[in-house]
């Protein structure tokens, strides 16, 4: 028998206590990453100031390691910015604030399948 973890969706604040804000080393976001496992199903929380930054969501990695607008999915700017993984594969978000993204306020992450249990 196979079962799908329905009940192993996570909230994942980005940047725990920083949150969506400039942080003091360039690859802060990345570092924060790589420690979480993302599934179909969690959910992401930026936290920021509304009128201070926003986050974009952008489709191609090029676009994202260079800080480029043109391609952008979907913007945010109310403060407390949720969106649910809904698919598997790569999401990209940036500050399009400034020069925000430049300094570090980008995000990458991957998401895979919830895993499938069996008995």
């Amino acid at each position: 028998m196979l079962l799908e973890c329905v009940s192993c969706k996570t909230v994942h604040v980005v940047g725990d206590q920083l949150g969506w804000n400039i942080p003091s080393r360039q690859n802060f976001f990345d570092d924060w990453a790589k420690k979480k496992t993302f599934v179909v199903g969690d959910r992401l929380v930026f936290q920021y100031h509304p009128g201070l930054d926003t986050v974009v969501m952008v489709n191609n990695k090029e676009d994202y390691e260079n800080c480029i607008t043109k391609n952008v999915i979907e913007t945010y700017f109310n403060g407390n910015s949720g969106l649910t993984l809904e698919e598997a594969g790569d999401y990209y978000f940036f500050s399009s604030v400034g020069k925000h993204c430049e300094a570090g306020v980008k995000l990458h992450v991957t998401v895979t399948n919830p895993l499938k249990f069996s008995q």
